[in-house]
């Protein structure tokens, strides 16, 4: 009987410091550079948490200008974005002519939302996007 508990203590001592230990971390969403160029923006979106964001959602909002009806909202939602890892996001077609506001928000399951406006030039079919990090 006695060896029996020196054995499974043994075990206990040589198998558990071998499993694996996985972190629990959080996913922290962020929102790189926005570019424009012919009919779309494009906006950067990066996951600089220690974990994957999992439902990743993301919305773009322009007001102003003289815009097509469709150029105003843009969404994609339930993406799965890895630890480290950036996506770059892509609007609608836009066109319109005027001076235009744009918002877009990000969040995911396990992370805060984040929010950044931009502003940009809309020429017809050409966004010129103000100088942003």
């Amino acid at each position: 009987m006695s060896k029996k508990i020196i054995c499974i203590l043994l075990c206990i001592l040589f198998i558990f410091p071998i499993l694996p230990v996985t972190a629990t971390g959080n996913p922290e969403i962020e929102i790189g550079g926005v570019s424009g160029g012919l009919f779309t923006l494009r906006i950067e979106i990066k996951n600089t948490g220690d974990a994957d964001a999992t439902d990743l959602n993301w919305n773009l909002t322009i007001d102003g200008g003289f815009l097509a009806p469709s150029s105003r909202k843009t969404s994609d939602s339930d993406i799965l974005l890895k630890s480290g890892e950036s996506m770059t996001a892509v609007s609608k077609l836009i066109s319109g002519i005027g001076k235009i506001q744009i918002l877009i928000r990000a969040n995911a399951s396990g992370a805060n939302e984040v929010v950044k406006k931009v502003d940009a030039l809309l020429l017809f079919f050409y966004i010129l996007v103000e100088q942003n990090e």
